[in-house]
């Protein structure tokens, strides 16, 4: 058995016990698994970086493939072919057989996450049914940890049981970056295989955007694509090119699913909004971009089920992490094992906490080359500047500008300023209230604020390492 039959034959299992398909970098993975070549030397060959296969892509596909081929016995780069060759021969290659009544409308492809344990969101689903029925693209904007995946999950959970128009759903997460070429590529197998139909797949990428179009005509499908802010790949601060140059394209596809006329809609969530999207929906455009934000009082059942202490101090936990669901979890899971349940202990040391996919997501956002430009980091190290030394809650927008521009000496207009906030806004960093006055008044969450004092202070230590260095 050769790399290409060894990996076809791992596809089809994956698919016959999951749902879905394997994706392009977890191919990458098995071919250097199943040649024995470094991740390096399979990367050079390939449009991944090296960092995204050997650390997000190899682990979570070697959990994966150990529940589905490992028969007891872990899967991992090594090992695989070994087991592979004693075992695939064997395998059962045909799909399960679906066990849920025929009422309850397919998942064509992709695991949905957990939603066992969901809370509220009530207004959200109702809206978002509306919405998706409408529209041919909806967008759900949030900050990680937020709840965009959990929230699809559960209005695919609530569609599926009734008598909706959709005919099936196809769920992909596609926080590993594919490119057009391929996404639209998986999408057709999906499709033909859910018709019994054998894949004749173009060569060029309009030729299978307009094959992907035709089975958009023919039946009405709803189309997550999860994480999909791993599309935005261009640099905010030199370019107005949002996609970047490897995902420009996306662009284009973009504009297609809302302009032309098909009977699907395309649901995605993303960390941060589409701009070209907004224009759109301006223009009156088949497109709506929602924001999520935090849980309210739905957020004291996850202390409930913690089974935390101090009922009366639980809002303040609520309020300091903003609703954010993973965070109020994390914290939970931190106030039981370290405190025995007791807030009020906890709150006695005035600390706050970060998930890792919150420091994560605003890693990303601050590193030298991401998605923040200058501007808009020199602007929110500003205002927590402003906030810590003040010891306030917010600040008047008007007394920001005035402090800001007076400290760049005029390098920067108004414009460009008010237009940095709003990226801000959009991202989650920055919040916006109004006071009796109507005023506008700009904050922080506590999160932001520790992250940015620690991100501050690394890039203080940084530059005095680079100076002894030198």
């Amino acid at each position: 058995m050769n790399a290409k039959e060894a990996i076809q034959a791992i596809d089809d299992l994956v698919f016959a016990k999951q749902g879905r398909w394997l994706e392009e970098p977890e191919k990458i993975v098995l071919r250097s698994a199943w040649l024995d070549l470094d991740y390096k030397d399979i990367a050079e060959k390939s449009a991944y970086d090296i960092n995204l296969l050997q650390r997000r892509v190899a682990p979570k596909l070697w959990v994966l493939l150990t529940g589905i081929l490992g028969n007891g016995e872990k899967v991992t780069k090594k090992r695989l072919r070994g087991i592979v060759e004693k075992q695939i021969l064997i395998a059962d290659n045909e799909p399960a057989k679906c066990n849920e009544p025929a009422a309850v409308l397919p998942i064509l492809a992709g695991n949905l996450p957990d939603i066992s344990n969901f809370y509220g969101r009530t207004p959200e689903l109702a809206m978002l049914k509306e919405l998706i029925a409408q529209e041919r693209c909806v967008t759900i904007v949030g900050a990680a940890g937020i709840g965009k995946s959990a929230l699809v999950a559960k209005l695919i959970q609530t569609l599926r049981m009734g008598s909706y128009e959709f005919n099936s759903f196809i769920w992909k997460s596609v926080s590993y970056s594919p490119l057009l070429t391929d996404l639209v590529a998986d999408l057709l197998r999906i499709f033909a295989y859910s018709e019994n139909q054998e894949l004749d797949l173009p060569e060029s990428t309009q030729a299978r955007i307009s094959k992907l179009f035709d089975y958009l005509r023919s039946q009405r499908c709803l189309l997550i694509l999860d994480s999909a802010e791993s599309f935005l790949r261009g640099d905010r601060s030199t370019n107005s090119n949002a996609y970047g140059k490897q995902y420009a394209e996306y662009g284009t596809f973009f504009n297609r699913i809302i302009e032309e006329q098909h009977q699907s809609c395309l649901l995605l969530t993303s960390r941060e909004p589409f701009i070209d999207f907004n224009r759109l929906q301006n223009k009156g455009q088949p497109v709506r971009t929602i924001k999520l934000e935090g849980l309210g009082k739905e957020a004291l059942e996850i202390f409930r089920l913690y089974r935390l202490t101090n009922e009366d101090k639980w809002g303040d936990l609520i309020q300091t992490y903003r609703g954010n669901p993973l965070s109020l979890k994390m914290l939970a899971e931190k106030i039981q094992s370290f405190f025995g349940g007791n807030v009020k202990d906890f709150l006695d040391f005035q600390t706050v906490l970060m998930t890792d996919i919150f420091q994560e997501s605003l890693d990303e956002l601050f590193e030298e080359k991401g998605r923040l430009t200058i501007l808009e980091k020199q602007i929110i190290f500003h205002l927590t500047e402003e906030l810590t030394q003040e010891s306030v809650n917010s600040i008047a927008l008007s007394e920001l500008l005035k402090n800001f521009k007076e400290k760049q000496k005029s390098k920067v207009t108004t414009s460009e300023v008010l237009e940095a906030i709003e990226g801000l806004y959009a991202r989650s960093l920055i919040e916006q209230q109004r006071n009796d006055n109507r005023e506008v008044l700009l904050s922080l969450e506590p999160q932001i604020v520790k992250y940015i004092c620690t991100y501050a202070l690394k890039l203080v230590q940084n530059t005095v390492c680079d100076f002894k260095s030198a």
